[in-house]
C-alpha cells in the first residue's frame, strides 16, 4: 500500500468518530425484512463505539412502515461494546427500526468525577466545569429543562455536589448536545400473528370431497367436510388449485397422455375459455360459493390457504392477452413443462424473468 493510499484510508475512517456495526437481527444486511410474531418483544443488539474513553448514550428507533413518528427506546450497555433495546409490535404489519448514537458528555463527566473524588484529588474546578455543562444543555434541551435549570440554581453546589451527581439528572442529561450524534441504516421488520409460525394445515383435493362416488365435488362438499376437519384440531384449510382447467392437452386417469370423455385433467393445468386465475372451476361451483366456504371455515376457526401456482395450461388467456408473458422456441412454439424425463404438455410456464415480465 502506498503512503497516499494509507492517508486515503484513515481519512475514510475519521470521517465517523461513532460506529454503529454488527446489527442483530438483520436478513442479508437489510434488504429482507426480520420475521417476527406480534406481541412479542423485539431484542435488537448492536456493537457501539467510538475512540477514546468518554460514555455513550444510544437509543433504538422503531416505527410502523408508512408512518412518520419514530418511537424510542433506550438502549443499555451489555458488555464490551455490545447494546441492547427490545420492542414490542402490536399489530400485525411492516415496521422499520434503527439505531441512534452519541457521546454522553454529562455521563463522561459525571464518571470522572466520581473517580478523581474518590481518588482525594481536588475537585472544585469539576464541579463549576459539570454546572458549566448543565447550562449549556439547560439552553439546548426542552423535555427535562425544569429539572436540569433547578439543579443549575441550586445553591452551595461547590460545597455539596450531591445534586449533579443525581441518577434522575443524568438520565435528563443523557441526549446532552449530541453534536456527534450518528445513525444506522433502517431495517425491515414484518410481524405476523402466531398461527405463522406454527399451524396445522389440512390439505384437500376439493373435487373429491363429493360423498358420492364419481360425482365431482363442489365448495359445498367442502363445507360437509368442515366440522370433522375442526374437531380434530387444525387450524388451516389448505386447497389445491380451484381454477378452471384446461382442455388442450388435457391429461387422462393415471397421468395419460389420452384424455377419455368426463377425464378431469390436472388441477395445476390452470386457464379455459371459463377463465384463468382470476376465475373459478364451473364444476366447483361460484366465485360466491367460494366465498361461502370461507366464511363457514371461520365459523368452525380455520383459516383458508390457496396453492397460488403460476402454471397455465396452453388454452390460458394469457396467452392470447399476454403472448409477450410467455418465451417461444425456435418454431414458434412455446416450450411446454418438462422434468426431463418426465412431460407435462398440459402446462406451459410464463417467462418470469423475461424483458417484459
Amino acid at each position: 500500500m502506498t503512503a497516499n493510499a494509507s492517508i486515503r484510508s484513515i481519512g475514510d475512517l475519521s470521517k465517523h468518530r461513532i460506529y454503529i456495526e454488527d446489527v442483530y437481527p438483520v436478513v442479508d444486511g437489510g434488504r429482507f425484512p426480520v420475521k417476527r410474531i406480534v406481541g412479542e418483544e423485539v431484542d435488537v443488539w448492536a456493537d457501539i463505539f467510538r475512540d477514546g474513553h468518554v460514555l455513550l448514550a444510544a437509543e433504538l428507533l422503531w416505527r410502523r412502515e408508512g408512518t412518520d413518528k419514530w418511537l424510542r427506546v433506550p438502549m443499555a450497555l451489555h458488555d464490551n461494546d455490545r447494546w441492547r433495546a427490545s420492542f414490542t409490535p402490536p399489530k400485525a404489519g411492516r415496521y422499520v427500526y434503527a439505531i441512534e448514537a452519541w457521546t454522553d458528555v454529562f455521563a463522561s463527566w459525571r464518571r470522572d468525577f466520581l473517580a478523581k473524588r474518590v481518588a482525594g484529588m481536588e475537585i472544585s474546578l469539576e464541579i463549576e466545569e459539570g454546572r458549566n455543562l448543565l447550562a449549556d444543555l439547560r439552553l439546548r434541551y426542552g423535555e427535562h429543562a425544569r429539572l436540569i435549570r433547578d439543579v443549575c440554581r441550586k445553591p452551595g453546589i461547590a460545597e455539596n455536589p450531591a445534586p449533579l451527581l443525581s441518577e434522575e439528572l443524568a438520565a435528563a442529561a443523557s441526549k446532552g448536545q449530541q453534536s456527534d450524534l450518528t445513525r444506522s441504516a433502517n431495517y425491515p421488520l414484518v410481524a405476523d400473528r402466531a398461527i405463522a409460525r406454527a399451524g396445522a394445515w389440512y390439505e384437500m383435493m376439493p373435487r373429491s370431497q363429493s360423498s358420492v362416488p364419481g360425482r365431482h365435488g363442489t365448495f359445498d362438499d367442502c363445507i360437509n367436510r368442515l366440522p370433522d376437519i375442526a374437531a380434530l384440531g387444525f387450524d388451516v384449510l389448505y386447497l389445491t388449485p380451484i381454477h378452471p382447467i384446461g382442455r388442450v392437452n388435457r391429461k387422462g386417469r393415471n397421468n395419460s397422455l389420452r384424455c377419455e370423455a368426463g377425464d378431469p385433467g390436472s388441477p395445476y393445468a390452470i386457464g379455459s375459455a371459463e377463465g384463468g386465475h382470476d376465475a373459478v372451476h364451473p364444476e366447483l361451483g361460484t366465485l360466491d360459493d367460494f366465498r361461502r366456504l370461507v366464511r363457514a371455515c371461520a365459523e368452525h376457526g380455520l383459516e383458508v390457504a390457496l396453492d397460488f401456482a403460476v402454471q397455465c395450461s396452453p388454452d390460458h388467456p394469457w396467452l392470447a392477452q399476454h403472448p409477450q408473458w410467455f418465451r417461444r422456441r425456435s418454431d414458434g412454439s412455446i416450450q411446454y413443462s418438462e422434468n426431463p424425463p418426465k412431460k407435462y404438455e398440459d402446462i406451459v410456464n410464463p417467462d418470469l424473468y423475461g424483458a417484459d415480465n
